[in-house]
């Protein structure tokens, strides 16, 4: 949702805003199914559902993540950049798995 928007020299500066307590709630009441993400037949693991601002707003505070989870060729550094990014505060609330073991 837009929250308010101003001028900048040229350019439109905008303020968005995201309800997420239904996705964090939502989450919450997920992680404690016994399945710790698991489909039934284990092939897939749901391990959380994180809201776009969230993503954009640990890039903003870690400059670059978001480039380098989301389109770099290196399989291994989009992995790196994704655990950092569900090790931090930012994606606790979000989560729907107690123990991310690899």
């Amino acid at each position: 949702m837009l929250v308010k928007a101003n001028w900048k020299n040229d350019k439109i500066v905008a303020t968005h805003a995201q309800a997420i307590g239904d996705i964090a709630s939502y989450c919450h009441d997920l992680s404690k199914d016994q399945s710790n993400g698991f489909t039934k037949d284990r092939s897939m693991r749901r391990i959380g559902s994180f809201p776009a601002l969230t993503l954009m707003e640990y890039d903003r505070c870690h400059p670059g993540w978001y480039l380098i989870a989301s389109q770099s060729t290196d399989s291994h550094d989009r992995q790196k950049a994704w655990r950092e990014f569900l090790a931090s505060d930012y994606a606790k609330p979000f989560m729907m798995v107690e123990k991310m073991v690899h």
